[in-house]
């Protein structure tokens, strides 16, 4: 709201109008004491608005502002010093901790006040009444709208910190995010190339010393090796925006339970041990099966 010239044209409030703002000048200025002093008792009725008229020099300065705003209402040419000036006061408002709610009834009380003053309802002239009462409740409704004004805009100054503060940290969670899933990707092919010098350790155990039990630790380190390529590629996925999936990593905790079968099948573990391993095989089976039957539902 920086314009005055625009914010009249919105309410319409045009030469005319100033013209009747004079005429209830004259009719309504003699009032202005007597509307300090209701004003006054008004904002005494209400605990929340007296508590900020705690001293008598308060309670004087009140009514001496309520007065010099009241001549301002229906004198003042409505023009961008007096925008201004009514900004400030709404900024006071918002300074000192009133709630807008307050102001709007202040108003209300005003219009009341003016409305139902003798000089206005003995006018005898219908239709100039009614352009008068017209223009009053112009002038109050713009006087309003910008006093109010300073409590949009301390609304708006609050969301845009709010937002310019959540922008950055999601910004930087994010930059944090893509780091550290590098940092696993990393790690990923760390592993992978661990994975891969266990398989050619198995080959070569299977070749020179044992091939019977050496196939079998190959083909478990095999499974272990594909689940890897499988880590790696839904890595890739997560770092272009892709879905996490959890079933990736029982399938992983899987494999190696049966590549642990098969190294305790060929080693002669005793039977306890081996019928735990099954137990648990079993059981992350089973796991797995309900993770991907949910996946699938949600595809």
């Amino acid at each position: 709201m920086e314009n005055m010239d625009e914010v009249r044209r919105h309410y319409g409030f045009g030469a005319q109008d100033e013209e009747n703002l004079k005429e209830l000048a004259k009719l309504l200025l003699p009032f202005s004491n007597d509307l300090a002093e209701e004003f006054y008792n008004f904002l005494l009725d209400n605990p929340y608005s007296a508590s900020f008229f705690k001293t008598e020099e308060a309670i004087k300065k009140r009514k001496e502002t309520i007065v010099s705003w009241f001549k301002d209402l229906l004198t003042s040419p409505y023009n961008n010093p007096y925008l201004a000036r009514l900004q400030r006061i709404g900024q006071v408002h918002v300074r000192i901790g009133l709630k807008s709610h307050y102001v709007n009834t202040a108003m209300n009380f005003i219009r009341t006040f003016c409305m139902r003053q003798t000089v206005i309802n003995t006018l005898n002239d219908e239709e100039r009444k009614s352009e008068l009462l017209e223009t009053l409740n112009k002038a109050i409704d713009l006087n309003l709208d910008i006093l109010t004004s300073s409590y949009r805009e301390a609304e708006l100054k609050k969301v845009f910190l709010s937002y310019k503060v959540e922008s950055v940290m999601i910004q930087w969670s994010e930059r944090l995010m893509h780091g550290l899933n590098l940092v696993l990707m990393i790690g990923l092919v760390a592993m992978t190339v661990g994975v891969v010098a266990l398989l050619g350790s198995d080959v070569y155990y299977a070749l020179t010393t044992d091939l019977q039990n050496g196939v079998i630790k190959a083909l478990g380190s095999l499974l272990i090796l594909w689940i890897m390529i499988e880590l790696l590629h839904t890595q890739v996925d997560v770092l272009r925006g892709g879905k996490f999936r959890v079933r990736i990593f029982l399938e992983l905790a899987l494999v190696a339970f049966i590549r642990k079968l098969f190294v305790a099948s060929v080693e002669g573990q005793d039977p306890v041990s081996f019928s735990l391993l099954i137990g648990a095989t079993v059981i992350l089976g089973i796991i797995f099966y309900l993770v991907a039957k949910s996946e699938s539902w949600e595809k």
